[in-house]
């Protein structure tokens, strides 16, 4: 199984993707380790600073040896979103330039954290085990009307686009109350709406 989770906050994505088979490990961006504790899951958790990259793509490059042996069943990327604010924060330090307001410049920051994302998730998809890559939502609005146009996973430009497309699954989490006042979370394996998923496992 290899997939992609999207959600808004506390759909359960974390939740569900904890309950793959382990020994596991997960790349924890979010700082949320607590939701894997008790099962049999390594982690590293990555500070958001430009150190946090460096710090990403050595380990990255660690556990890709370690699932190639079989050590892991599963491997957790939690969240992108965090991950591409480490990233932003490398591509800050990697080019002094700066907008009026002293922050990125579009054409040139987010160029290079699109660029230091993209290879790094692609390459999420060839470890010989099950991966979960957890997305959270951005609402794409009409600039004129105000009323939702899309909704894609929260990725710098392209890559909300492209990288759903590496995986053969792509679930969308979300949580409901039941007549009976009780929170259900479920995973969407189809489209509805503006709201993307898809799976090749479940058929139509």
């Amino acid at each position: 199984w290899k997939g992609i989770v999207t959600g808004d906050y506390g759909t359960g994505k974390s939740s569900f993707a904890a309950s793959f088979p382990t020994p596991g490990f997960v790349f924890d961006f979010d700082e949320g380790i607590e939701l894997y504790r008790g099962k049999d899951f390594d982690y590293e958790t990555f500070e958001r600073s430009p150190k946090g990259w460096v710090e990403f793509t050595k380990v990255q490059k660690e556990i890709a040896a370690l699932a190639a042996g079989g050590k892991y069943k599963t491997i957790i990327l939690d969240s992108t979103t965090s991950m591409g604010d480490i990233a932003m924060a490398r591509a800050l330090q990697l080019d002094p330039n700066r907008s009026n307001e002293g922050g990125p410049v579009w054409n040139i920051h987010y160029s290079i954290q699109r660029n230091l994302m993209e290879p790094r998730l692609r390459e999420f998809t060839t470890y010989p085990a099950n991966v979960v890559v957890i997305c959270h939502l951005k609402l794409d609005k009409d600039e004129k009307t105000g009323s939702i146009i899309a909704v894609n996973p929260l990725l710098v430009g392209q890559l909300a686009e492209k990288v759903p497309g590496y995986f053969g699954e792509v679930y969308l989490a979300f949580s409901k109350r039941t007549k009976d006042g009780k929170t259900e979370y479920v995973v969407r394996t189809q489209p509805r709406g503006l709201y993307k998923a898809r799976s090749r496992l479940s058929g139509l």
